[in-house]
């Protein structure tokens, strides 16, 4: 009966420790505080109408942990595909961080001019996920597709497909986020602020590296936040 209650214990203690770590960072990609699930209609302020996602994909590259401004560790997994429509990509595993103490993480939005002059790769960064454009361009650090009925476009249909990494379109960002509780980490991307700063009636496709392209990808990595 010792036995049994002594089992009893050490299981709820290393339950209760398992509850309270936190193994991955996860990411919330919002619209009026409700996750986004591709094909289902929506209403935005911003535009006055309904809206569904076809696609919603970013890259999250070079994730480092400070305390303060110490980096104490990085993620050793350099590249992430943030894909909406695979639930499994909205979770980044810790690895061997998982117990380390931080407060601040810093991670790009986007993939670096040295990944993209080595050329395509395999895993997230595999072509085949059609997040690359060619050799010259590079790779698509963030692509928003969707229809609205306000959107003046061929059957209402808007695309942006941000990238480039050649001067003087640089268009990978660098995000910094303090954390507060680093036991539940969830990393929050509210679409519909995006859509507050942009006006589809007027502006509903970017397709290649230009000014548009970089001023859109540091708007949309200013929209990163940690949840409450």
């Amino acid at each position: 009966m010792k036995f049994y209650s002594l089992f009893v214990l050490i299981f709820f203690s290393f339950y209760s420790f398992a509850q309270q770590s936190n193994e991955v960072i996860e990411f919330k990609i919002s619209i009026n505080q409700h996750l986004i699930k591709v094909g289902e209609k929506y209403f935005t302020h911003a535009q006055s109408d309904s809206i569904h996602f076809e696609a919603i994909r970013f890259y999250i590259s070079n994730f480092q942990f400070f305390q303060d401004d110490v980096l104490v560790s990085f993620l050793e997994k350099k590249h992430h595909l943030i894909d909406l429509e695979n639930p499994e990509s909205l979770k980044i595993n810790l690895e061997k961080n998982a117990d380390l103490n931080f407060n601040n993480i810093k991670f790009d939005f986007g993939i670096d001019s040295l990944t993209n002059v080595s050329g395509a790769f395999g895993g997230d960064l595999d072509p085949t996920n059609g997040m690359y454009w060619t050799w010259q361009s590079g790779y698509i650090n963030f692509k928003l597709e969707g229809v609205t009925p306000s959107c003046p476009a061929r059957n209402n249909f808007f695309q942006f497909h941000l990238g480039g990494y050649q001067a003087p379109f640089t268009n990978v960002q660098s995000v910094e986020l303090a954390v507060f509780n680093k036991r539940n980490i969830m990393i929050e991307l509210p679409i519909d602020q995006l859509l507050e700063k942009i006006n589809l009636k007027e502006t509903f496709q970017i397709m290649s590296p230009n000014q548009q392209a970089v001023d859109m990808a540091q708007l949309v990595a200013s929209l990163f936040s940690i949840s409450k």
